[in-house]
């Protein structure tokens, strides 16, 4: 019997992506072509219009203008952009794999739940803003660094935190993802970074408005957008938190499930990168005291969840030995004791996910279980 080559295997991989991919662009093009729209269109669609400078209303005053010049409706634009940031982060990991010595350990992890395969999974909340970082981060990381690169993920990363802020609670990884590529610590650049982006966030607070001055609803309709009863305008923080207190066992297991990956990520590093196995200690735990905020601010753990394991899981592969070959490289067998236990995680968290957006009701789950099996 022939067996098939690794180099073959691993191109069957990166054919699985290209359809987890192409499922996401279908949907989201579904998404943002329905009656009513809701979280992920309207996330990008704040603005400065409804009551001047705001937290995260760069990106909807963008697309207004663009509404205005090229007569692109909002949803449209919406979608291509997301088309085009997901597009370039599938394509800058597939040649991140395709540059480093590999191993099956690494490719079943990227396709864990908080991983790549969140964002099918989860395509209700996909394509929102930290998209953005993301492709900034998985960009960077390839080939090698120059002032170019060096310029763009400083700038890039500064105007992004006017179309979210919630990318400073991620500001560690942009640190490390430099320090990671120019094998040194440049403090010059770093403190640089922090100054201006803990600057950035302090005017966002202290003169940035709400999200929603009364109107946007309003402008947004006139601009032929209408929102469902879920969107980012009618959010309310307060009933978020008490809900969350309400939910406590569905918030409890995403902290489980957000540990059980990390803990799978440090078994990782410390098999195949021995050597830095404090280094990645010492960051996981200032990453997770510098964005342990963020899990009280917001109620999508499930989203901090995804951003925090893609991002780690971009430097712990940039940290990987480069692949001075012509041809893919993949070390060792498949581990099968990982990638049962990676499925079992994904049925896991498919469940839970159904759990949570379903009003945290386990009732509507069993429904769903029942609505989904023949017997």
């Amino acid at each position: 019997m022939r067996r098939i080559s690794k180099e073959l295997k691993l191109y069957g991989y990166l054919g699985f992506l290209a359809i987890v991919l192409s499922y996401v662009i279908a949907q989201l093009y579904v998404k943002s072509h329905l009656p009513e729209l809701g979280w992920t269109i309207s996330d990008w669609l704040i603005n400065y219009e409804d009551g001047g400078f705001k937290r995260r209303g760069l990106a909807g005053s963008i697309f207004f203008f663009i509404q205005d010049s090229l007569k692109i409706p909002l949803n449209t634009q919406v979608f291509i952009i997301q088309t085009l940031f997901f597009l370039l982060i599938f394509y800058c990991f597939a040649r991140l794999l395709l540059s480093k010595k590999l191993n099956w350990d690494i490719l079943i992890l990227l396709c864990s739940p908080l991983c790549l395969l969140f964002i099918p999974v989860n395509i209700f909340n996909s394509g929102r803003k930290e998209i953005i970082l993301m492709a900034l981060l998985v960009f960077y990381v390839n080939g090698k660094p120059d002032r170019f690169k060096n310029g763009l993920l400083f700038t890039g990363y500064i105007i992004g935190l006017f179309l979210h802020e919630l990318f400073y609670f991620y500001l560690p990884f942009v640190m490390a993802a430099y320090m990671i590529k120019a094998k040194k610590t440049d403090l010059q650049y770093i403190v640089s970074l922090f100054a201006a982006s803990t600057l950035v966030v302090f005017v966002l607070f202290f003169c940035g408005g709400e999200l929603n001055q009364g109107q946007s609803l309003e402008f947004l309709q006139q601009r032929g957008v209408q929102f469902n009863k879920w969107n980012i305008f009618t959010y309310d923080a307060v009933r978020e938190r008490k809900d969350m207190l309400d939910a406590y066992p569905s918030y409890m297991l995403f902290a489980s499930e957000l540990l059980l990956m990390i803990w799978l990520f440090f078994l990782f590093v410390k098999k195949y990168l021995p050597q830095k196995v404090n280094t990645f200690k010492a960051f996981i735990v200032i990453s997770l005291v510098w964005v342990s905020p963020l899990y009280f601010l917001g109620a999508d753990w499930f989203r901090w969840n995804h951003i925090y394991s893609l991002l780690l899981i971009i430097l712990i592969i940039s940290s990987l030995p480069d692949n001075e070959s012509k041809t893919p490289y993949i070390e060792g067998k498949m581990n099968l004791p990982l990638l049962l236990l990676n499925v079992f995680f994904f049925i896991v968290f498919f469940l839970h996910i159904q759990y949570d957006t379903s009003g945290n009701s386990i009732k509507s789950v069993i429904q769903y279980i029942k609505g989904k099996t023949p017997f």
